[in-house]
């Protein structure tokens, strides 16, 4: 009964532990994370919810994501670019329009920030285009 114990802690308090590394700040990786699962469960429409809100440009959803479908999603590790702040990401995505059941990949360099002291992370960079 003990050593059940012990491995329940041990299970709670990893998952606390932030997977992408100490420097890492949490609400940064929970912020890419969600962005990654957006894209593999193909809610593709929702990636632009990411974007950082700028009021003089409007932002116009690419037509045609409901014909994509994401096969896969690999990132580099989170790095700092400098001290301002600013963190990057390249998240290679491959996958298929399925019209033309054509394998496709793609390669999105990803720049974020935070304007609150690290509580929301917004993309400064366009989101990918799927052609």
């Amino acid at each position: 009964m003990r050593i059940l114990l012990i491995c329940l802690v041990l299970v709670v308090a990893g998952c606390r532990s932030n997977p992408f590394g100490p420097d890492v700040p949490m609400h940064l990786a929970a912020s890419t994370k969600l962005f990654e699962d957006t894209v593999r469960w193909g809610n593709l429409e929702n990636m632009y919810l990411f974007l950082r809100a700028d009021t003089e440009q409007k932002i116009e959803v690419q037509k045609g994501l409901d014909n994509v479908r994401v096969t896969g999603y690999e990132t580099s590790q989170l790095r700092q670019l400098d001290d301002e702040g600013r963190w990057a990401q390249t998240a290679v995505i491959d996958y298929v329009l399925t019209d033309q059941q054509v394998v496709r990949q793609l390669t999105d360099d990803q720049i974020w920030v935070s304007e609150d002291d690290g509580k929301t992370w917004v993309r400064t960079t366009p989101v990918p285009q799927f052609r």
